[in-house]
């Protein structure tokens, strides 16, 4: 059966529009299925740079298929590239950005960046996508599998919604699995009052004008938004000591603390972009004190009117009872209240601050598409383990429990304090 299109975030005007979109769609999909794109895979961003700016100034593509999120991951690991990429008569329809990597369980081609990233789509034609259906989607998956043949054993695409800015994400016809996790959204409104009143208003202006009379006691604040060389790289080296310190002592694995995923972000952060879009920008919650210190630091995203949280950190016990990272979001979406933003996303994992802030939760998949024998068995385990995440992650208990030995396996000493 073919997916709906959903109505997130969709204003009631559009309800009309999109219920004939829905059963075009569910028309076109049950008809025969067209000729398969041909498709191609490139090793390098050039050829196809010109075709990847076109598709990805759609809405509803994720920005972490954009190029510049996809050369700064490039930059720092330096993987092995397979850029899948399908023409219809000629026209670019889609393209699957993959890095292949060597695991375990095979060579396993993933989205770039998948480690790190919230939220995939891949890049695609929105008319192409509303006419795909299962069969259209086999003939495709063949020919890329045909492709991959010798380099890849198995195609995993991971975080995927059903659909996203009301568009179908197309690789879910596939065949999908629920990922372990979630992700969590905030809708933008006009004004920061209305934005508030979806959630817990009165609980967030009181802790609001608390950490207000709490930061002034010692001495103020400033709201800083880094913008040179020298201020993005100091705000990144203290994030990456504050949130090293604070996993030590939750006794949790540190997902930053590699040199290249940590030059990864310095690359996104550098990065260029036409505003209003921005592959990270750093927001910090800084104290007028003698040595300015940072409280808190979050790193944030932007592609047109959708703002991504891609990570946050605090300094604890600096100003006792005040809750700087909570007080530092509040700034921030009172900021993308200001700025035409629709969507603040807390991105993908549950975290309680996160589901405090969020009315919306978008449930997220994950595509296996195997290309060898090898594959198959990969892709049997991959399934399995992400269930077995997901009935662990139900229980708090047991999730916390394996998340202490996964960190006391990592063995990430705190960093010294001249880092």
């Amino acid at each position: 059966m073919p997916i709906a299109i959903s109505d997130f975030m969709i204003s009631p005007a559009n309800k009309d529009v999109l219920t004939r979109m829905n059963a075009i769609t569910m028309e076109v999909a049950a008809s025969k299925a067209r000729p398969a794109p041909d498709i191609c895979v490139y090793h390098s961003f050039e050829p196809v740079e010109q075709e990847w700016r076109m598709l990805e100034a759609g809405r509803h593509v994720s920005l972490h298929q954009s190029l510049v999120w996809c050369k700064a991951w490039a930059a720092a690991m330096n993987p092995e590239l397979a850029i899948v990429v399908g023409r219809l008569r000629g026209r670019t329809v889609f393209i699957l950005p993959l890095e292949i990597l060597s695991t375990d369980l095979g060579r396993i081609a993933r989205f770039i960046g998948a480690h790190h990233s919230n939220l995939n789509t891949g890049l695609f034609n929105e008319s192409f996508a509303l006419g795909l259906g299962k069969a259209d989607l086999k003939a495709i998956f063949a020919s890329i599998r045909r492709q991959l043949g010798g380099r890849a054993d198995l195609i995993q695409l991971t975080n995927m919604p059903e659909t996203w800015r009301g568009v179908p994400v197309p690789w879910i016809y596939a065949g999908a699995i629920e990922n372990q996790n979630k992700a969590y959204q905030l809708p933008i409104r006009a004004t920061m009052d209305e934005t508030l009143e979806q959630i817990h208003a009165k609980r967030k202006r009181k802790l609001f004008r608390k950490s207000i009379r709490q930061f002034e006691e010692v001495g103020g604040y400033d709201h800083v938004i880094a913008e040179t060389t020298e201020e993005k790289d100091a705000l990144l080296s203290i994030f990456f000591r504050q949130k090293a310190e604070r996993l030590q002592s939750m006794h949790l694995p540190n997902p930053f603390r590699d040199d290249d995923i940590q030059a990864f972000f310095r690359n996104a952060a550098h990065s260029s972009q036409e505003a209003p879009n921005a592959a990270l920008t750093l927001h910090a919650l800084r104290l007028k004190d003698e040595k300015r210190t940072v409280v808190a630091i979050t790193g944030l995203s932007r592609k047109g009117d959708h703002v991504i949280c891609q990570f946050g950190s605090v300094e604890d016990d600096i100003v006792r009872g005040a809750s700087p990272g909570e007080f530092l979001f509040y700034l921030a979406i009172e900021q993308a209240c200001a700025s035409r933003v629709s969507v603040f996303d807390f991105g993908i994992g549950y975290q309680l601050y996160k589901k405090s802030w969020c009315p919306v939760e978008t449930q997220h998949y994950d595509v296996l598409v195997p290309v060898s024998l090898r594959g198959q068995l990969g892709a049997f385990a991959i399934s399995a383990t992400t269930r077995l995440k997901a009935a662990i992650k139900r229980n708090r208990t047991l999730y916390g429990l394996i998340q202490r030995f996964r960190a006391d396996k990592q063995g990430s000493p705190a960093p010294d304090q001249e880092d």
